[in-house]
């Protein structure tokens, strides 16, 4: 969670802090995953005559029916069942959605001809309603407010208009009755169990480099159903070597084409135990069922051409290179000013050039715009903590790293191998203190000025610019954000580095606040609960109170491009998703 940013309708984090992470990488060399990445759901196509916007998208009619929420409704088919789908089932619809602003069609499952399938509690509140009043076969149109909707900050913003069907209320798969694996079960070392339910062909399995096809279906230990491939329009694919599920990589590469297996597979190689888990992820033992269609190689991409600047000795070390007990070595090129390194916790910024052994370039901090601002104790790659914490401020080294000491985590793209690196410690510094919680953080004090909506401000610093930001202008500001009991949840002040975003992609507060500022000035605001995160799951509650620092009006930002709304079903390395979620 950063300042702010209103994540709950993006799809990119666009948080200030992330966005200066991302200009921070390493020529985006690191990349984390799950391992269970959906393929993209390609974009839909223009939308035609068919789904023109109706003539009452704007406001729901007088005849239709309204609940408590706001949320109002229209029959517009009858319905063939009886039964009405609960909140925690799975549904397959058709649906339409407008912008009930001005009637531009957003996103429509009968455009992709294919229709959505997904859990109603993971989809917009509007749709969680809405759904439980229909059975199966009935067709309604549903007009449903921003806050039942992405707000009004979102991809798809304000209120929406639905046209959806109801075709199925999808019952989940049964779950096995061997929850414990038998005593006969087939055993690894590593503690993962599975038994063949269908014997497969031939004698060859894939090989961890192989991209396999499969369908699975998975079950919590106590049988709670957790997720299926079944639902999507194709099997699964993925390449095994780039999941982080164990067990998944390890009972796959035991069976043959055509096989189906049962594994019973331990937490250790799965997502962990309770508590260690990734949010989201189910945690403890796990059980799955797997068929593999199909396997098969994936031929090794070229190797990137040489860099024609890279050193002559990048293959080897040189005979006078200082070696580490570690098995770093390296070459003083300048060397630095006084004694003094940095220790844990400073904050660097380092100049950098890379290369792999065959000369290949793997970024440089040129092509980032400039020096690269990282904590010492934080840095992507170990061998870089290593030797940094024996430089001098303006010293450059030559640093050959073995594999074993390179990134902390190499995700898809990271280069292989021992690599070089020309380094330069511009600069460093202690990290800066984190800001104290201000005495007046319970509640605005009666001197503070309030706007119609209810935003509370002081002004702590006057400013030197007279030009107020637009709610379209992108901004360069520092800010510290507590809650109210004064914890501190966010801050740009110890990472040093003014946090840049667009005005129109954060929290309401601040949209609304630091468009009141001219550069240069400082505001202490207090933002109500519904101009903050409006009690999201997983974000700071209630009122919020942030110090901001307006530092630069940047360039307006871009006109935001209306996007396809996809709903987070289960987690699944599978087919495009369809959307209309949350």
């Amino acid at each position: 969670m950063r300042c702010g940013v209103d994540t709950s309708s993006s799809s990119d984090d666009r948080s200030p802090d992330m966005i200066n992470r991302k200009r921070r990488l390493i020529s985006g060399l690191l990349s984390g995953a799950l391992g269970l990445t959906a393929i993209a759901q390609e974009p839909a196509a223009p939308a035609g005559d068919q789904f023109k916007a109706p003539a009452n998208v704007a406001a729901a009619p007088a005849e239709a029916a309204k609940t408590q929420s706001g949320l109002a409704s229209l029959v517009l088919k009858k319905g063939t069942g009886t039964e009405k789908p609960s909140a925690s089932d799975t549904v397959k619809v058709h649906y339409t959605g407008w912008q009930a602003s001005d009637g531009t069609m957003f996103d429509s499952s009968l455009q992709r001809g294919q229709p959505a399938e997904f859990a109603l509690n993971g989809v917009i509140k509007g749709w969680t309603e809405g759904l439980q009043l229909m059975v199966v076969g009935e067709k309604r149109r549903f007009w449903i407010p921003s806050d039942l909707a992405y707000g009004d900050e979102g991809r798809v913003a304000g209120n929406l208009t639905f046209d959806v069907e109801l075709l199925e209320i999808v019952k989940p798969p049964a779950a096995p009755k061997e929850l414990v694996a038998p005593a006969d079960a087939l055993a690894t070392e590593s503690g993962l169990k599975s038994k063949i339910l269908k014997v497969g062909e031939g004698d060859l399995t894939p090989g961890p480099e192989d991209v396999v096809t499969t369908q699975f279906t998975g079950w919590k230990a106590d049988g709670e159903f957790l997720t299926t491939s079944t639902r999507n329009p194709q099997p699964a694919q993925f390449k095994l070597n780039e999941l982080n599920i164990k067990g998944w990589t390890e009972g796959l590469l035991l069976m043959k084409k055509g096989e189906k297996r049962r594994f019973w597979i331990p937490a250790s190689l799965a997502f962990g135990k309770e508590g260690e888990a990734p949010a989201g992820a189910p945690a403890g033992d796990l059980i799955f069922d797997f068929e593999l269609i199909d396997f098969r190689s994936v031929p090794k991409p070229p190797p990137p051409p040489k860099d024609p600047n890279a050193p002559k000795d990048v293959a080897a070390v040189p005979e006078n290179a200082t070696k580490t007990e570690s098995g770093i070595a390296y070459t003083v090129i300048k060397a630095g000013e006084g004694d003094a390194s940095p220790t844990d916790g400073d904050l660097l910024k380092v100049n950098f050039k890379g290369w792999d052994t065959n000369g290949a370039s793997i970024g440089s901090s040129e092509t980032m715009g400039g020096p690269m601002a990282l904590s010492l104790d934080q840095s992507p790659i170990k061998g870089w903590t290593e030797i940094l914490k024996t430089m001098k401020k303006g010293e450059s080294r030559r640093v050959w790293i073995p594999e074993n000491l390179t990134f902390e985590s190499k995700g898809r793209g990271a280069p292989e191998g021992a690599l070089t690196f020309d380094l330069e410690l511009v600069e460093f510094k202690p990290k800066p203190i984190a800001p104290k919680a201000p005495a007046d953080v319970a509640a605005p004090p009666a001197d503070a000025n309030k706007t119609a909506s209810g935003l509370a401000y002081k002004v702590l610093k006057a400013g030197t610019g007279k030009r107020k930001p637009t709610a379209t202008d992108t901004v360069k500001v520092h800010y510290a954000g507590w809650t109210t009991d004064g914890k501190l949840f966010d801050n740009s002040i110890e990472r040093d580095e003014q946090a840049q975003f667009p005005l129109n992609q954060v929290i309401k507060g601040w949209t609304e606040g630091v468009q009141l500022m001219v550069e240069g000035e400082k505001r202490r605001f207090w933002i109500p609960v519904e101009l903050a995160y409006n009690n999201q799951p997983g974000k700071p509650a209630g009122m919020l109170v942030f110090d901001i620092e307006l530092f630069t009006i940047v360039t307006p930002a871009a006109p935001k491009k209306i996007e396809a709304v996809t709903p987070p079903i289960e987690v699944k390395p599978a087919k495009p998703k369809d959307k209309a979620a949350e």
